[in-house]
């Protein structure tokens, strides 16, 4: 009985054999070249994507996951696969699943791509499961999370429609919606800067209590009976009436005199043309005003990303940021030409002659140190400073988007900025008015500290 069943098995295995033989001459077209393999059988020296085919058997054989197309009559990856080079297509994948190419994670999930070997959600979408890349969402807008809201407005939350499924972008009640869909908080309500708090409610500022913090009306204000505005004390000598009248100028910045560093903050002083605390203090002074490491400080207090410094437009409310680029004056956190001339940070080794001399790109090849406002790759390649951990590979060898630095934070360089989730971030993205970190902590410190009452 198992010689008859050995004889059917042998018989059978010849038949397919012959089929696959038939199947494969019958298939190859007139100008393929053919091999011999060690058994003797003819078989075709090579079947890409893209070659003539009459059987997805053929193509099959040579490159998985592969079919012959009915309309074309070529060799083509399988639906929902996609190719990755002549002779190998990619299943699809899903976040957080690994990845070749961004196409790979595209098929399945709009709006990723593939960084690392990891799909995940392009820069300005946050992922929701596993197959969702959600776009930024504004007030009005349907959402899925409040996160998807806060990526357009910091104070705004998802209002369910139906419960943790689906809802709409609303602001919180007791906080102002302005006429371009912007959510700012009161008084009395949770802030985030001093800046949002005064553009609500001029004359207040955002005060620390315990664990939250607050808006609140400024030194020399009071609250209004309807506790909706803050009205100025009333003015009964000279001395306050030139501090009512005086530009605001905050901490460290250049003054004239006294009135003007009073209008910002009532316990400062103006000493040698300088605004200062009448009583410093280590965590408030002219030289630690609290704004995040490499920010750009704005004369009204505001503190902005050096992204934004001299790059014509303005980005500080009294738009000091453009303001103060004056030739070979240029603030610190900006780049000067050697003609004098004020730059963005961001122009510099972007490969581009930004500079009227090409200074910009002057030390941004391979051999030497690169230059100090760019960010220098494993490999000696010079790119823009932003580029370390921005979730695009710009390094050829990679290395702007380890993940042992951008995820881990374990080797974050000295001109790189940590999180507080540990990850590590461009210093670009400070005070940009973005979430850079995920857990807002690059946000966090974007306003000149109040000096202590002396």
């Amino acid at each position: 009985m198992n010689e008859q069943q050995n004889c059917h098995r042998r018989l059978s295995s010849a038949v397919i054999m012959v089929f696959v033989i038939c199947t494969l001459y019958s298939s190859a077209s007139s100008h393929q070249s053919w091999t011999s393999n060690q058994n003797g059988l003819l078989l075709p020296s090579s079947v890409k994507l893209g070659s003539s085919c009459k059987s997805s058997l053929v193509c099959l054989l040579f490159i998985p996951n592969s079919y012959c197309s009915w309309d074309k009559g070529i060799c083509s990856c399988r639906f929902y696969h996609v190719q990755f080079n002549h002779t190998t297509c990619l299943p699809p994948t899903l976040l957080g699943f690994g990845c070749a190419i961004d196409a790979q994670c595209q098929v399945k999930v709009k709006n990723s791509r593939c960084v690392n070997g990891l799909c995940e959600c392009q820069p300005n979408f946050i992922p929701f499961r596993l197959d969702k890349c959600l776009p930024v969402a504004k007030i009005g807008d349907y959402c899925l999370n409040h996160e998807q809201c806060r990526l357009s407005d910091k104070y705004t939350y998802c209002d369910w429609i139906i419960s943790d499924i689906y809802g709409k972008c609303q602001c919180p009640l007791k906080y102002l919606l302005t006429g371009n869909k912007r959510c700012l908080p009161l008084l009395g309500n949770k802030c985030k800067t001093s800046e949002d708090c005064n553009e609500a409610t001029p004359g207040s500022y955002c005060k620390k209590h315990k664990k939250i913090t607050i808006c609140e009306c400024r030194e020399g204000f009071r609250s209004s009976k309807n506790k909706l505005r803050c009205e100025r004390n009333k003015i009964q000598d000279p001395v306050e009436q030139k501090i009512s009248s005086a530009t605001a100028i905050s901490l460290g910045k250049r003054c004239s005199k006294e009135a003007e560093c009073q209008a910002r903050d009532r316990y400062s002083t103006c000493i040698n043309g300088t605004c200062e605390c009448i009583a410093k203090t280590s965590s408030c002074n002219a030289d630690n005003t609290g704004c995040l490491k490499d920010t750009f400080q704005c004369r009204n207090g505001q503190c902005v990303s050096w992204f934004f410094v001299c790059d014509g437009k303005k980005n500080c409310v009294d738009g000091t940021d453009e303001d103060e680029c004056l030739r070979y004056k240029c603030p610190k956190e900006s780049f000067q030409c050697n003609d004098g001339s004020c730059l963005s940070r961001s122009v510099v080794c972007n490969g581009r002659w930004e500079c009227p001399d090409g200074s910009d790109e002057a030390r941004c090849y391979k051999g030497i140190v690169c230059d100090k406002y760019s960010f220098q790759c494993a490999s000696g390649q010079c790119l823009p400073q932003y580029s370390l951990c921005n979730a695009v590979t710009d390094c050829k060898d990679g290395s702007d988007e380890l993940e042992a630095m951008c995820t881990k934070g374990e080797t974050c360089p000295s001109n790189g900025f940590l999180c507080n989730n540990g990850q590590c971030r461009s210093t670009a993205v400070l005070c940009s008015g973005l979430d850079g970190c995920g857990d807002n902590s690059d946000e966090d410190r974007c306003d000149v500290c109040y000096c202590e009452k002396p």
